[in-house]
């Protein structure tokens, strides 16, 4: 999950007294009404509430605690008419993306209503002026339009912090990339600078060199004591003693050099050992370990999959890396796997996690262990990143079900995964249709929505498959 409540930026105004306006005897009630709604919005994160805003130098102060904060999430009230100035001095000059919540405290004007009543409630009156000026200025916003104690509604505000702090959690991760892309794969040959500039990790290149002294330099001690925890928590009947030690010290080779550079995932050619007589062998079962540790790594130096776990991993908590494998078409479903690769941790049973010799790769010192196992039924949802050669970018996102599956002897982790709006063929047209690459990233849950929310407040477009 993420690993920080959301910072909430609160936006709420009216204009109460000028030249021709003179009700400044509501103003206490104002304040009131900002700390109630602050209240109410305080489950979905943390709230950044300069207090009520009337004027331009309550906007200015705004601007400035909302940028020293670094919010989120810019949420914006009026509670009754203010001129468009007060509000774009602030929503012009932050980054944060913006959602307007069209919210009133009463669900109807009484009989003997009053103006006063009128003034704390009237919020529809001024905010016309507000997103068409937001339209002319080019600013994008979300809409939200509910009484304020719409249960419902609050719910959607929680969902869109939540976007919005994966958004700006992506804006710092940093990738390392050991090695380059598997060649002549053209969806990964992408231009890392643009992808930091739309999407936001940074990609940082790692020597192999330091992770081959790393394992070589292993402190036995502590390598046994980790093979030990290993054979007990999953299955290495089937893994040579000195093949598991090897592989053993890859994989913690890989943690300490993912958690010394603060990277927050890897993207990883894992050949790039098979020929350094210090490895020797394919790291498949290290960089699956790693995804278990919330370290999500994507093989074959695939940078835009692992943004795409990233994304997952700060809504889902655990992810896995895919690809489709062979078409079920007696069951109306898809073979789900890749080559030794995938997340123990998100298994059907732990114990029936084997850890068994690659069948795919062979290094100089033979066949590094990779992992075996059925992935645990439930529902899913499966994305991917592409760039579309013209400067932007896209998520194609779907949901569907793991059904629960007898693994086949193939050395890797396999799903068997149905799709959840129409049939398997149906499926693989539009997926393809899409422009999806050929590896995909994975959580267990329904996130379809919030990666719509996602790319809205992003600016990217989503495919929803």
């Amino acid at each position: 999950m993420m690993a920080t409540q959301p910072k909430i930026g609160l936006l709420v105004t009216a204009l109460l007294e000028d030249d021709y306006n003179k009700t400044g005897h509501v103003r206490p009630r104002m304040h009131e009404v900002t700390a109630e709604i602050a209240r109410l919005l305080a489950p979905y994160g943390e709230i950044v509430s300069p207090g009520f805003v009337e004027y331009e130098p309550d906007a200015d102060r705004a601007t400035q605690a909302f940028n020293a904060a670094g919010v989120d999430l810019i949420i914006v009230v009026e509670l009754a008419y203010q001129k468009g100035l007060i509000p774009l001095r602030t929503l012009l000059r932050v980054t944060a993306p913006i959602l307007v919540w069209n919210t009133q405290q009463i669900r109807r004007l009484p009989e003997q209503a009053d103006f006063d009543l009128i003034m704390e409630n009237s919020g529809m009156a001024g905010l016309p002026e507000l997103t068409s000026g937001l339209l002319r200025a080019g600013r994008a916003f979300e809409l939200l339009t509910s009484h304020v104690h719409d249960a419902k509604a609050l719910a959607q505000i929680g969902e869109y912090a939540l976007a919005a702090g994966t958004a700006r959690r992506l804006e710092a991760m940093r990738i390392g990339v050991i090695g380059h892309p598997f060649e002549g794969m053209t969806d990964l040959m992408v231009d890392y600078l643009s992808l930091r500039d739309s999407i936001g990790p940074v990609c940082w290149p790692i020597e192999p060199e330091k992770v081959a002294i790393k394992a070589a330099a292993m402190e036995p001690k502590r390598l046994q004591s980790f093979l030990k925890e290993q054979r007990e928590k999953h299955d290495a009947s089937a893994m040579p003693a000195e093949g598991f030690e090897r592989s053993a010290r890859l994989a913690l080779a890989l943690l300490d050099v993912a958690r010394e550079n603060r990277f927050d995932g890897l993207a990883v050619f894992d050949q790039v050992w098979l020929t350094d007589p210090r490895v020797g062998i394919i790291p498949s079962y290290g960089t699956g370990l790693l995804c278990a540790e919330n370290i999500p790594v994507a093989t074959e130096a695939d940078v835009t999959t692992l943004v795409a776990m990233m994304a997952l991993q700060e809504m889902a908590g655990q992810v896995t890396f895919l690809e489709n494998y062979v078409i079920d078409f007696d069951n109306d479903a898809i073979i789900l796997s890749h080559d030794g690769h995938g997340n123990p941790a998100l298994a059907a049973e732990a114990k029936k996690v084997r850890i068994t010799p690659s069948i795919y790769y062979e290094g100089v010192n033979g066949r590094g262990a990779g992992l075996e196992f059925a992935y645990a039924a439930g529902p899913v949802t499966i994305l991917s990143l592409i760039p579309l050669g013209d400067g932007s970018w896209r998520w194609i996102v779907a949901e569907g079900e793991s059904l629960p599956m007898t693994p086949r002897p193939v050395a890797a982790p396999q799903m068997l995964f149905r799709y959840a709006n129409g049939s398997i063929t149906e499926f693989c047209d539009r997926w393809l249709t899409a422009g999806a690459p050929h590896h995909m990233a994975l959580a267990y849950g329904r996130w379809g929505e919030r990666i719509a929310r996602l790319g809205r407040l992003m600016g990217v477009e989503v495919v929803s498959v």
